[in-house]
């Protein structure tokens, strides 16, 4: 299973009440708030970097979205992908705003979301990836990054890493510290991604798209998807 392969099966976060950081790993770190330097993040990524992995730079291209102002909200016309539109499952209606179709016609050569593109989003709830199916005829807002696959990578099991506590420790450490939690792209490029074979990247993803299919089992073979991933990551280790 994947926690337990890589020693992450009994691990436990924990807040320690105290600990001592070196002022070169202060300067280096350009960050000074002592959550950042909680000893649970190192003995996180000691069990990762243990891993092959990849930067998330090395598997995608990156492109934020857009801030119209709200003054320009209609209510009707193309859609407005907000950070609050974005599950892991999928896009939702909440609170929905729209564009003209004026403005998005402008606008969507530089930011309207194409299938196969991966939605991350990077401010107020940081760390939430859906994978891009379906055609959308709308604009992403600026807490929204567009993650562009540069090589064959299978798109469900990226978004799955970033969803699970793979990248969720990772986020926590980077976007900790603030009031507003935002992620900055500095520090999502620099996200650990361990990597697969191909054929069972494709395997776990055509388990995740089971899964957003299956509206009233999505949360049931999710979950499923994930301890695949665990089982499959295991056997590879094992046979490496």
């Amino acid at each position: 299973m994947l926690l337990g392969e890589i020693g992450l099966k009994e691990f436990k976060p924990s807040e320690e009440l105290f600990y001592i950081v070196n002022l070169s790993n202060v300067k280096s770190a350009h960050r000074a708030d002592a959550e950042y330097f909680q000893p649970k993040y190192a003995k996180f990524l000691d069990k990762i970097e243990d891993r092959e992995t990849k930067l998330l730079i090395e598997l995608v291209s990156l492109k934020k979205g857009f801030e119209p102002g709200s003054e320009e909200y209609q209510n009707e016309g193309k859609l407005f992908i907000r950070v609050s539109n974005i599950s892991k499952h999928g896009l939702i209606d909440k609170d929905q705003k729209y564009l003209s179709d004026e403005l998005y016609q402008e606008l969507k050569k530089d930011f309207e979301p194409k299938p196969g593109e991966i939605l991350l989003t990077k401010d107020a709830t940081p760390g939430i990836a859906y994978a891009l199916k379906e055609s959308v005829q709308g604009i992403i807002a600026g807490g929204i990054i567009r993650l562009k696959l540069k090589e064959d990578m299978e798109g469900e099991y990226l978004a799955l890493c970033i969803n699970s506590i793979i990248g969720q420790m990772q986020i926590d450490r980077d976007a900790g510290g603030t009031v507003i939690v935002h992620w900055k792209p500095d520090q999502i490029k620099k996200l650990q991604v361990p990597i697969l074979l191909e054929p069972t990247q494709q395997k776990i993803g055509d388990l995740v798209r089971k899964s957003h299919a299956a509206s009233k089992k999505g949360e049931e073979l999710l979950e499923r998807a994930k301890r695949e991933m665990e089982e499959l990551i295991e056997k590879y280790q094992n046979h490496r």
